[in-house]
């Protein structure tokens, strides 16, 4: 998307840089998301790879009833999934959804802006 919507893969890379750096940080992963301070937590929401996440964590060990023991807490894996993380097992559709909207939106904005802009020069 970055690509079509500026004139050169040099600026491109630049921003695609500088948004996968703040969506790996803000991602839930890094800093879970009950640690993200409340002005970032909108990022959290408009985070591709927050959903991805959600949505891959919760379906592989998101029913996963083993018992765990660390520092400050003592239970199921699923019971730490959704303390720590957030995470709760009714969310699996919701991310599905989610991402194939980013793909929709990101499709939709690169094709308008390869269609629309024109970056020659004369």
């Amino acid at each position: 998307m970055a690509v079509g919507l500026t004139p050169s893969q040099h600026l491109a890379a630049v921003i695609s840089s500088a948004f996968y750096s703040l969506w790996n940080l803000l991602s839930g992963f890094l800093v879970p998301k009950p640690s993200i301070p409340g002005w970032w937590i909108w990022f959290y929401y408009i985070c591709p790879i927050a959903w991805t996440l959600r949505g891959i964590i919760t379906s592989q060990l998101g029913d996963v009833e083993t018992i765990i023991v660390g520092p400050g807490f003592e239970g199921t894996v699923k019971q730490y999934l959704e303390v720590t993380f957030g995470y709760g097992p009714n969310m699996i559709g919701v991310s599905i959804a989610v991402l194939i909207g980013f793909s929709l939106f990101f499709f939709i904005i690169f094709a308008f802006s390869v269609k629309l802009l024109n970056f020659q020069k004369r």
